[in-house]
């Protein structure tokens, strides 16, 4: 909810953008413009249907911890890229990715993510961190290919999104 719907707004222009059949410099332009075409709407349903479908099928007492462990771990997936990858716009960096994040930052949140996955048990907590962190990591390369060097903030997004809808499937479906 802090975040979030940044983050939709992210994927959502990270769909119009990473799956265009343009050049990476027209991808960068697209990621700018406001507006949300087809492919935000294709990758919205199909995100929607997953990251709903999850949520209905998880108990409910498993329900706060499940997001926030999702979350965390899509977030710090996210993020650690950004102590290997370079901002996507270099002559025209914000703030946010002026510099990587500080090593302290990153254990930090992984020591939330631990904490968060142990809460859920060894199998629900694995599975969850697991999927995360790899799909954060797949949905960067994917992002930063079709851009043709770093990220940006709506790539990040991207990421994040994908990751945290991929932990809560797993997360759904470990017993």
């Amino acid at each position: 909810m802090l975040t979030g719907a940044l983050h939709v707004d992210g994927f959502l222009d990270g769909c119009d953008a990473f799956f265009a059949s343009v050049d990476p410099a027209r991808r960068l332009e697209i990621l700018r413009d406001p507006h949300h075409g087809t492919y935000a709407l294709a990758g919205g349903a199909v995100v929607g249907a997953f990251w709903l479908a999850s949520l209905w099928s998880l108990p409910l007492i498993v329900l706060p911890l499940g997001l926030a462990c999702a979350a965390a771990s899509a977030r710090l997936g996210a993020v650690a890229h950004a102590l290997f990858v370079q901002y996507g716009r270099p002559a025209e960096p914000t703030r946010a990715f002026a510099e990587p994040p500080p090593p302290a930052l990153l254990a930090l949140g992984a020591l939330l993510v631990v904490v968060l996955a142990a809460g859920l048990g060894a199998a629900r907590g694995t599975a969850v961190v697991v999927v995360s962190l790899a799909v954060a990591a797949g949905a960067a390369a994917f992002a930063r290919a079709r851009i043709g060097g770093g990220l940006t903030g709506d790539a990040y997004g991207f990421a994040i999104v994908l990751a945290e809808v991929a932990g809560l499937v797993a997360l759904a479906l470990a017993r």
